[in-house]
Formats: C-alpha cells, sequence, structure tokens
C-alpha cells in the first residue's frame, strides 16, 4: 500500500482478550461476506468457515474513526478481516495541548499517538496518514484533489489494493457538517467509483432518530451538532431505523472496548467525559449506524 504513511504493529495487546458481541458479530460478519467474491480472504480464516472481506475506514481526523464505527472495526479485526483506517489529518487544530505535557509536544503529534492507541485497542494494525491541513481539506481544488496525487487517487489506489468488502466514511452531510469530513466525503465516493471491486459497499455513517431523540440532550450540552439546519430532511444524518443499511447497538465488554478506546484520543475525550460521567458518556456513543451511499446525494 503506498498511497500515504503506513503505519503497521504487531498484534494488539487486547486482541487476544477481544470481548465479542454475538449478535453484533453475526451483523458485521454477514456484512463483510456478503460480498466476499471481490474481496481478499483473510489469511487467518478458520478453515471452512466464511471469509469476511477487508474494511475500509475513510475518516477526517484522529477520533472520527472510533467515534463512529469503533466497535464496527473492532468485531471484524477480531473475525479475522484486515481492517484498515485511513485519516486525512492530523487533527493539528483540535485544541490546545494537555497541561503537563512533555515540552515541545505539538498537538499534531499528540493525536497522531493518540490515533495509534486507540486503534491498537480495537485491534486495528493498519493506518493510513494522508496528512492534509487541519480545517483545510474543503480547500484543496477540485482539480488537484482528483489529479495523480490528490486525494481521491491516493484513496482510489489504497482501494484497489486493499479490494474490501465495505467502505465507511461520512456522508454529504459530514455528520456534523464539518467542511473536512464532507471534503472525505466526497473524495472517498469518487474514488469508490473509481476503484471498488464488484460487490463492494460503501456505507455512509448516521444515526437513528430514536437513538438520537435518547442523546439529544447529550448533544446540546457538548454543543455538537448532528441534524443541525442545514442538514435536516432526508439527506441529513438522522435517519429512521428502518433506512439504515447497518445498525450496531453495544453494550457491555463491546461497548467498555469502544470506550475505552475514546479514552485514548484523551485530548478529545476527557472534556466530554468528565461533564458526562462514564455511565451517560457510553450510552451517547452505544450506536453506529449506516445508510447506503445510493440512498444518499450531495447537496
Amino acid at each position: 500500500m503506498t498511497s500515504g504513511p503506513v503505519v503497521t504493529s504487531g498484534p494488539a495487546a487486547t486482541e487476544a482478550a477481544a470481548p465479542v458481541d454475538p449478535e453484533v458479530a453475526a451483523v458485521v460478519l454477514d456484512l463483510l461476506t456478503a460480498g466476499r467474491a471481490a474481496a481478499a480472504p483473510p489469511a487467518t480464516a478458520p478453515a471452512g468457515a466464511p471469509s469476511p472481506g477487508p474494511l475500509l475506514g475513510v475518516w477526517a481526523h484522529p477520533d472520527d474513526e472510533t467515534y463512529l464505527s469503533g466497535a464496527l472495526m473492532a468485531t471484524a479485526a477480531h473475525l479475522g478481516a484486515r481492517v484498515v483506517c485511513v485519516t486525512a489529518t492530523r487533527g493539528e487544530l483540535g485544541g490546545l495541548v494537555p497541561p503537563g505535557s512533555p515540552p515541545g509536544l505539538t498537538l499534531d503529534r499528540l493525536r497522531v499517538a493518540e490515533l495509534a492507541e486507540a486503534l491498537d485497542v480495537l485491534g486495528v494494525r493498519e493506518q493510513v496518514l494522508l496528512g492534509l491541513p487541519d480545517g483545510g481539506c474543503a480547500q484543496v481544488a477540485q482539480a488537484a484533489a482528483a489529479g495523480p496525487a490528490g486525494p481521491v487517487e491516493r484513496i482510489a489506489g489504497i482501494i484497489r489494493e486493499l479490494r474490501p468488502a465495505v467502505v465507511v466514511t461520512f456522508g454529504p452531510d459530514g455528520f456534523t457538517g464539518h467542511p473536512d469530513h464532507r471534503a472525505v466525503s466526497a473524495w472517498t465516493t469518487t474514488a469508490f467509483a473509481r476503484a471498488a471491486p464488484d460487490g463492494a459497499r460503501l456505507l455512509y455513517a448516521a444515526a437513528s432518530t430514536d437513538h438520537r431523540e435518547r442523546t439529544r440532550d447529550v448533544d446540546e450540552l457538548l454543543g455538537i451538532a448532528v441534524d443541525g439546519a442545514d442538514l435536516d430532511g432526508d439527506d441529513g444524518p438522522v435517519v429512521p431505523p428502518g433506512a439504515l443499511a447497518v445498525r450496531l447497538n453495544l453494550a457491555g465488554r463491546l461497548l467498555e472496548r469502544k470506550v475505552a478506546a475514546l479514552r485514548a484520543h484523551a485530548s478529545q475525550t476527557a472534556g466530554a467525559l468528565a461533564a458526562l460521567g462514564p455511565d451517560r458518556f457510553a450510552g451517547w456513543v452505544a450506536e453506529e449506524a449506516f445508510v447506503d451511499h445510493r440512498g444518499r446525494v450531495s447537496p
């Protein structure tokens, strides 16, 4: 894989004891085997068992991947699937370096280290950093983005090499409306159309209406927009449960593992954890949901 710096670690320390939710595992296995004829089977798949194809996530900033797909990645990795996480930026605009950090530590270096730790908790051993400017993805000119060295072709190159069964990313809404999120969605959608193998699926991060109603007070407390004024309606990220292509309801040890991975992103999550407390925070992140990209159009 040559489309960006690849960080590959050995088996995650937590992987051997990875908690698995049988219901979630069944959903993820079905998701990753439906298009398995198009995807390279993992070498670790047990003989005679369905072979889950690779899973590719493409996100904008460190922590996006864990909030929106942490349990999906952890379960896929536990099932033997190859899981690759692509992150467009290093998140250098995401606040201040926490007090007490080592002298000279910059936020971008801290967030990349946090990303590596979070992925280790989830059992994910492959990541690609595109190294694009935080807050500047939307300013990448369309011609440059689609050119030979642009992010579209870099993501397409990863898709060609990996041959994923499933690609997950933001929808055109960006989930929160963030311009970087929207740009990454557009790049990934174009790259998928350009390079995806037959049978592969592209899924956009979403939220169910019922989970959104249960956690709306948390979003408001933290000042997080999920269905802002310009995102309401058919093309917004909040949809009825029946419109979802995949919905993972997290509980028990799998949810605890996702929260542990989010704790690794301490520069971004410590404030929310302190404000909400562990139980309320866990309830807030206890759903991972996706819609099929064919049901969404660019605004």
